[in-house]
């Protein structure tokens, strides 16, 4: 039997060293803790942790339940802290239903809005001449549906003075 040579390396370490990839957003809601409620912002988000900012004196290791849209309260834990920043992870994951929630009633981008209020000003005349397309499938299904029960009831009406 011939051995192997195998080289055992330890792994690389990285600057991000987060499980789940952090969607960044700006939502205000509410902690508690045991003793009090306060106001936060999260200011990025995953399934597995968090950035809230806050004047709140959170500590290491402290933990509280996070009120998020869709989900309720979430538990997490305060794991780093800079100034008004503090780096949570959740004591479960939160589905990812409760990260599109959150990222839907998520105060709007400013730089966003100025795209959008760019595109919907040198569009004005083609959008609203334009009709989505889920309107017209919509339409189209309806006057199908509309047909149909049409030559059904023709069907039966006829069936009816055939048999009598």
């Amino acid at each position: 039997m011939r051995s192997l040579l195998a080289h055992i390396a330890n792994p690389v370490e990285t600057t991000d060293r987060r499980r789940t990839s952090r969607r960044t957003l700006r939502l205000d809601v509410a902690a508690r803790t045991a003793t009090a409620e306060s106001a936060v912002i999260i200011r990025n988000l995953s399934r597995t942790g968090l950035l809230i900012e806050t004047g709140a004196g959170f500590s290491i290791g402290e933990t509280f339940l996070l009120v998020l849209p869709e989900l309720g309260a979430a538990p997490a834990r305060v794991v780093r802290h800079d100034g008004r920043l503090f780096g949570c992870e959740f004591l479960t994951p939160v589905p990812a239903s409760a990260i599109s929630a959150a990222l839907l009633k998520a105060a709007p981008d400013e730089e966003a809005d100025d795209l959008a209020d760019a595109a919907i000003a040198s569009d004005a005349n083609e959008l609203y001449a334009r009709r989505p397309s889920s309107a017209i499938l919509f339409t189209a299904l309806t006057a199908l549906f509309t047909a149909v029960a049409l030559l059904f009831v023709f069907a039966l009406v006829s069936l009816n003075f055939s048999a009598g």
